[in-house]
């Protein structure tokens, strides 16, 4: 079986500046606290989101390191917070999202 090529456009990312805003919130979820640090390009606008677990080195922590990757990964290349919002039901990322999209 022979697959076709398929041509993709040249990803938006951007590297970000070493120094860079971040707002770190408290988050609570599902009775755990969690800490969520947002960073922001020089345009104010959300680009890179780091989630520290209450148990430090957990199967949870690597979960919600690989969670925060794809997230800022999906920011830094133009998803909208609001349609990752959409595809996600009650869960921790949903409510880091909302963060993310709070003014």
């Amino acid at each position: 079986m022979r697959f076709g090529h398929v041509q993709t456009e040249k990803s938006m990312r951007q590297r970000l500046p070493n120094r860079r805003p971040a707002i770190t919130h408290t988050l609570e979820y599902n009775g755990e606290r969690y800490h969520v640090s947002i960073g922001y390009d020089m345009y104010a606008k959300p680009k890179e989101v780091f989630i520290r677990g209450s148990k430090t080195g957990s199967d949870m922590d690597h979960l919600l390191d690989d969670a925060a990757v794809v997230v800022s990964v999906a920011l830094q290349n133009g998803v909208k917070v609001a349609e990752m919002r959409r595809s996600l039901g009650d869960s921790l990322v949903n409510n880091v999202l909302a963060l993310v999209d709070a003014p």
